[in-house]
């Protein structure tokens, strides 16, 4: 089962404040990957990839119950993949928009090992900020980013990291959270990489790992932006009895949206792709938040179940 990240009020184990979901990934199908990105680049098959999570079973490596982005340099059930000394591939996400999010903006991440022998993994995240004069990045900024003129492997001061201090659970199939401060990039649009290599006895990026779930949430929520958006999602009709009617925003790409429904515990108590009448009708009185998200554009509104 996912761990619930995705919050409309959530107090973070390691936050005391209001956050608002602003972009969410739960990478439980390959729908959820729509704007990513993957580069193999020494070519061997192998690389970043939405499917079951890895781990070990007792006897060999097999594929676990839950969703997820992971990298692996071994194969299912058991051995090396060719070529994995070399490794150097990257995952690179769509961009996630905080031009109207501020304050304190946490990424938080449910990170998985795949063996035990794995005490920590962790991940650089290096963050490409959209300007007018370069608004999508490629692949060679986000390589300029990980590496000096020489070659040699930069660390970024953005990353998440499970295990040591922050210990994994015993069972493979469960995750630890990670919290990283994104609050330098509010107000921005912003693109995150991935890397796994080989190029370096940096291990930072070298270990296997499963990500469950990645999130973006704010504290602040800039509301003269959003009243500037003339066409956001909205509710057609609330109160809600049976159907959640929502108008979509004309930005949002309606064949891949997806509307997932938050009780105020942030419990997440619905998920469905968009369509016209969404059926609530076995939701308990109350309110609630729906996130509309397309993969890329994600917008929240609140509603009251009847």
């Amino acid at each position: 089962m996912k761990k619930i990240i995705l919050l409309s009020v959530l107090v973070l184990s390691k936050l005391v404040s209001a956050q608002y979901p602003v972009w969410t990934n739960s990478f439980n199908s390959t729908s959820d990957m729509q704007g990513w990105s993957f580069h193999d680049l020494n070519g061997n098959g192998n690389g970043w990839i939405q499917g079951p999570n890895i781990y070990f079973n007792g006897t060999s490596l097999a594929y676990g119950p839950s969703g997820s982005l992971r990298y692996s340099i071994s194969n299912v059930p058991s051995g090396f993949v060719p070529g994995f000394a070399t490794e150097d591939d990257w995952a690179i996400s769509p961009a996630i928009d905080l031009t109207a999010s501020g304050g304190t903006i946490t990424l938080a991440a449910y990170i998985g090992r795949q063996q035990t022998s794995h005490t920590v993994v962790s991940r650089y995240l290096y963050i490409y900020e959209s300007t007018a004069q370069k608004p999508v990045p490629e692949l060679s900024d986000f390589q300029a980013l990980a590496v000096d003129a020489n070659g040699n492997q930069l660390g970024s001061p953005y990353f998440i990291s499970a295990g040591g201090s922050n210990p994994f659970p015993a069972d493979l199939n469960q995750y630890v959270e990670s919290l990283v401060d994104l609050s330098a990039f509010a107000g921005k649009k912003i693109y995150i990489g991935l890397w796994s290599n080989r190029l370096t006895d940096d291990d930072t990026n070298v270990q296997n790992i499963n990500i469950n779930e990645m999130a973006i949430f704010t504290s602040v929520l800039n509301t003269q932006d959003v009243k500037k958006v003339k066409n956001s999602t909205s509710i057609m009709q609330n109160p809600v009895a049976a159907s959640l009617m929502l108008k979509l925003n004309p930005g949002l790409k309606e064949n891949a949206v997806t509307v997932t429904i938050f009780n105020m515990a942030g419990q997440s108590v619905l998920t469905s792709q968009y369509k016209r009448e969404i059926n609530v009708a076995g939701l308990s009185s109350g309110n609630y938040m729906a996130v509309v998200s397309d993969g890329i554009l994600s917008e929240k509104v609140k509603f009251i179940k009847k």
